[in-house]
């Protein structure tokens, strides 16, 4: 916008336009009062000339006509038409003119009647009347003089004024305002350091006025508006970078033409043209039709508010034709409520991932058929496991029964004829097979732990070994007393996998104790650890530390058969139990002080936690 070369600003015009109509305005409204004032003093002075007729002439008008002397009743009148303001004064007498003096010339006039009378020995007599008629244009034309002498020095004066000040205003302000608004039309991002000044005179110790005011908002401005140049020319400076540097590609799109504007080097290396080639190329000319279908669905969401960012994958037409695979994520560039004019769009090479997708999915493809194909072999395994077993349980014992029984046959039917050697053989040869025929059952019992379905329900382990304890005590004679258990100890598993687990280290407590004077077994939990640690610890026999990794092996003993009696097979099954249960156990000893064993059985879910909270009360 360009100022206005004028001497006087149409500001100051219209300040003294305002001056001279207000001036004016006060002046008619003076000038009304004031004329009203005199216009009812001069009907006061009218009021005071009848005030005068009456005491002054009146006397002298009723002798003369008593008297008849019409030549002084003349000379009365005539002096009486003298007076300021009389128009015309007349005597009559029942209706018969008798003088007159003056004439009646305009109609704005003020009459008044005297009665005039004489006094007689009977009393007052009337004998006539008095006509005195005043004239009001006297009045209104000096009013009227009056009112344009007023309005003509009002005028002058006002115009005098509102003349000084307009200069004033031009001296004091509108030379002012215009020097600030070419300094504001001059000011630029370049010259901001640059400082206002106006050409005024005032002394060392003048209050600050409004224009002080204004050159220090002025400063201030200049200063702040520096500062976010500043800031706003490293913002872009950052974002120029990031832009141009960014790891993935970025496009400045137009959105309803889809004409790229603006793109980094990663963008186009994703796509394989330059940027000269890229710019105004676009957007929908290099994406698969399936990926644009995606686009304008979202845009319209985007466009409408529903969205503020949207990101899908599509295939993107490289320069030499081929497909690369991208993860496209779009942002507008306008605020809520503005027009939607340009967005931006962050691609994402993902050819290299999906090229480790597609061969995650053979690798899954491969392993899924490895496990149909092993889970085959497995079955086979077990197939062929349980002929074993069947095998074994069928083939094996009817040998031994055999031996066991002819055995104890000879000792019975011939035992004339054997010495004490022979009988001591065929001993021996009853309790091997005997042996071998717990073994077998010990070996069964282990194959069927480790195919038996499990079915996992809450379980009061204190309960379960009280009642596996009461029946070893009675098959085998121990003493129960020995046995502390302690209350409330509860878990989540299979409750005849974990009864068959509590036989065994409840029996081998028993077992390796039982030489003891004072045998003790105590089955509780740790108080301190964070997941639920059980244990069964006695004053046993104990074991040697440095072969405990032997302890839980298959038909690994660490004692003698002639001290304790087993098959080495019973801390192989609690083993395989724990480990089904998704636990751990582990156990630590030392000779002729005794063992503690120790498991755990996996963590239950929040639903398992409540029935075991149930379980135990």
């Amino acid at each position: 916008m360009q100022l206005p070369k004028t001497k006087i600003s149409p500001l100051g015009w219209r300040l003294a336009a305002a001056t001279i109509a207000f001036s004016t305005f006060i002046a008619l409204m003076a000038t009304a009062i004031q004329l009203y004032m005199d216009y009812r003093h001069d009907l006061g002075k009218i009021d005071s000339t009848f005030e005068q007729v009456h005491k002054s002439y009146l006397p002298t008008i009723a002798n003369a006509l008593w008297a008849t002397n019409r030549k002084e009743l003349q000379v009365t009148l005539d002096g009486l038409a003298q007076l300021p303001d009389v128009q015309y004064v007349a005597v009559s007498e029942d209706g018969k003119l008798w003088a007159k003096a003056g004439q009646p010339k305009s109609q704005s006039v003020q009459t008044r009647d005297y009665h005039l009378s004489h006094v007689h020995r009977s009393g007052p007599m009337a004998i006539g009347s008095l006509t005195v008629v005043m004239d009001l244009d006297g009045v209104y034309q000096r009013l009227l003089d009056k009112f344009w002498v007023i309005l003509i020095t009002n005028g002058i004066k006002t115009s005098l004024v509102a003349g000084f000040m307009l200069w004033l205003f031009s001296w004091l302000v509108t030379r002012h305002l215009h020097r600030i608004s070419e300094f504001a039309m001059q000011l630029g991002p370049n010259n901001l350091d640059k400082q206002l000044t106006l050409n005024r005179r005032a002394g060392p110790n003048a209050a600050p006025d409004e224009f002080d005011w204004v050159l220090h908002a002025f400063s201030r401005m200049q200063s702040t508006l520096a500062s976010s140049m500043n800031a706003l020319r490293e913002s872009e400076e950052r974002f120029r970078t990031l832009f141009e540097q960014a790891a993935v590609g970025v496009a400045q799109v137009q959105t309803g033409t889809g004409t790229i504007l603006r793109t980094n080097q990663k963008f186009c290396d994703i796509v394989g043209y330059s940027k000269d080639e890229m710019l105004h190329r676009n957007f929908q000319a290099i994406i698969h039709p399936d990926g644009l279908r995606k686009n304008q669905t979202n845009m319209t969401l985007l466009k409408a508010e529903t969205i503020r960012e949207y990101s899908f994958e599509a295939s993107f037409y490289r320069k030499d034709g081929s497909l690369i695979c991208v993860n496209v994520t779009v942002s507008p560039l306008w605020q809520p409520g503005e027009e939607p004019l340009n967005h931006i769009v962050v691609v994402e090479d993902i050819s290299a991932r999906k090229k480790v997708e597609r061969e995650i999915q053979r690798l899954n493809a491969e392993l899924e058929q490895r496990v149909i194909e092993r889970t085959a072999q497995l079955e086979d395994l077990n197939r062929e496991l349980e002929a074993f077993s069947y095998s074994v349980s069928h083939d094996l014992r009817t040998p031994l029964r055999s031996i066991d029984g002819f055995s104890q046959a000879l000792v019975e039917d011939y035992s004339e004829q054997l010495d004490a050697v022979g009988h001591d053989y065929l001993n021996r040869v009853r309790r091997a097979a005997q042996r071998m025929g717990v073994l077998i059952d010990d070996l069964l019992r282990l194959a069927r732990i480790t195919r038996t379905d499990m079915t996992h329900t809450p379980i009061n382990l204190s309960t379960l070994a009280r009642d596996v304890a009461e029946d070893i005590c009675k098959h085998k004679g121990y003493n129960p007393a020995t046995l502390t258990v302690q209350k409330g100890l509860t878990a989540y598993g299979d409750p005849s996998l974990l009864r068959i687990m509590l036989e065994n280290l409840l029996d081998n407590a028993w077992k390796y104790s039982s030489k003891m004077p004072r045998p003790q077994i105590i089955f509780g939990r740790l108080a301190q650890a964070e997941d639920a640690v059980y244990f069964i610890r006695d004053n046993g026999a104990g074991f040697d530390m440095a072969y405990v990794n032997k302890l839980f092996g298959a038909f690994q003993r660490l004692h003698r058969d002639q001290d304790f009696s087993g098959t080495g097979v019973g801390l192989a099954t609690v083993k395989r139990i724990i480990h089904r249960h998704s636990g751990k156990v582990w156990a630590e000893g030392s000779l002729g002080e005794g063992a503690v064993f120790y498991f755990t059985l996996g963590g239950p879910g929040p639903s398992e936690n409540q029935m075991l909270h149930e379980a135990a009360s």
